[in-house]
């Protein structure tokens, strides 16, 4: 075991290092709270710790497992380690509860979202870190390269610092100070929403699920808010680990399930909501109309192919982040997806062969958008699974031919009201 000084460039050398020795155990990075990194071969396999570790277990549940109950999931105490949550997905996927896409989609949000924290929090204190070998978890989930990992982290630390968000953490709570300045600024929809889902009972990353829309564009739409201090910021504790009260009668009888290690896993009725106090899970009404998927990094498209659809009532979200894009596609599981060929970090190429991989995605129509409207690309597209191939730009007659010709629908006139809509309970 070894504690060392951490600096940002002396973790990356520490990766790098594990990758090289192929590595496998611990890396816990300490400061004013305590976040940990598991190693199996110099590849990562899960990340833990935090100020909210339940809250991002319960954000999973919901995002990345909504046919898994959160009550459906007994720990017992004297199986409850540091990487529990871990051991619950390996139980899962093991048992068929889940598949294994799932819980990759899952790992790699964790992984993301703790290095996210950690290179935040060392511009605030000096972090250390301890290593051990002791603790080797089961690897048939997934292997992460921990240099692309660190470097997807700090991407999306730069943007976020880019935009003046460095002091603002996502683990805040939004909290409504001003109600009536809130409602001189704010469109009745948007105040009408607000209200409902601003509480301070939900972290900014909380309400990113909760409303469907990625955390990056949710927090830059509140921040003219925040900085007028109609919205305030405060911090939250973590929730209730599940299932860790054992109460009676025994789980046996409340058809309940224990993890780990060897009792089987009960399949429970569709949860849409978290225990009392998680944030509830949004409701897509989208009355058997179809939900259209574009995975673009630019704005000015997302926004057009929004008006065009939004227009001729079909359901939209816009996913900007490549990175992303599976989690939010599992997520909301569109009928149609648009993809963009020229992104950064990961093309169109590899988003779509990513999804073809998935047995959900199977028969999803996947369009590919590009201003290179190529026989070479065409080619390319059809061999990564693309349904169909779009040139640039975007516009209306090109879309909505498309979805007509692969979806047995017939879009509504403009008047009609927009398709979107969340709901909270």
């Amino acid at each position: 075991m070894t504690t060392n000084d951490l600096a940002i460039d002396k973790l990356s050398d520490q990766i790098q290092t594990y990758s090289q020795r192929q590595f496998s155990g611990r890396l816990d990075v300490q400061g004013s709270t305590t976040w940990s990194l598991y190693f199996c071969l110099g590849r990562l396999v899960w990340a833990a710790g935090g100020v909210h570790p339940h809250r991002r277990w319960y954000r999973y549940l919901n995002q990345y497992f909504p046919q898994i109950a959160p009550n459906s999931i007994r720990l017992r105490e004297t199986d409850i380690t540091r990487y529990w949550e871990y051991q619950i997905l390996t139980v899962l996927v093991k048992r068929q509860k889940i598949a294994g896409e799932q819980a990759v989609a899952a790992i790699k949000s964790a992984v993301a979202e703790v290095l996210f924290d950690i290179i935040q929090q060392q511009e605030k204190e000096q972090l250390t870190y301890t290593c051990t070998q002791e603790e080797v978890l089961d690897a048939s989930l997934t292997l992460i390269s921990p240099a692309q990992a660190l470097q997807e982290s700090q991407q999306a630390w730069e943007t976020w610092r880019s935009v003046g968000l460095v002091n603002l953490s996502p683990n805040l709570a939004p909290v409504l100070k001003q109600a009536d300045e809130l409602q001189k600024l704010a469109s009745p929809r948007v105040y009408q929403t607000l209200v409902k889902v601003i509480d301070g009972k939900r972290s900014l990353r909380d309400l990113a699920i909760l409303v469907k829309q990625d955390l990056l564009t949710l927090v830059r739409s509140l921040t003219p808010y925040i900085r007028k201090k109609i919205i305030g910021l405060v911090e939250i504790a973590d929730l209730p680990k599940p299932g860790t009260t054992i109460a009676e009668p025994p789980p046996e009888s409340r058809g309940e399930t224990e993890i780990p290690p060897t009792a089987p896993v009960q399949q429970r009725p569709v949860a849409k909501a978290l225990p009392t106090s998680p944030p509830p899970t949004p409701i897509i009404s989208t009355a058997s109309k179809p939900l259209v998927a574009y995975v673009e990094d630019s704005t000015l498209d997302c926004q057009i192919m929004e008006d065009i659809l939004n227009k001729a009532s079909y359901g939209f979200i816009s996913i900007k982040d490549s990175m992303q894009a599976l989690p939010l596609l599992l997520q909301h599981k569109p009928d149609v997806i648009f993809l963009d060929l020229v992104m950064p970090v990961a093309n169109g190429y590899e988003i779509c062969a990513q999804i073809r991989r998935i047995s959900s995605f199977k028969n999803t129509p996947v369009i590919i958008l590009t201003g290179n409207d190529g026989i070479v690309d065409r080619v390319r597209a059809k061999m990564v699974g693309a349904t169909d191939f779009l040139s640039k730009p975007v516009v209306a007659n090109k879309v909505l031919a498309a979805l007509r010709k692969h979806l047995n629908f017939s879009p509504v006139s403009e008047s009609e009201p927009q398709l979107l809509r969340y709901q909270t309970s």
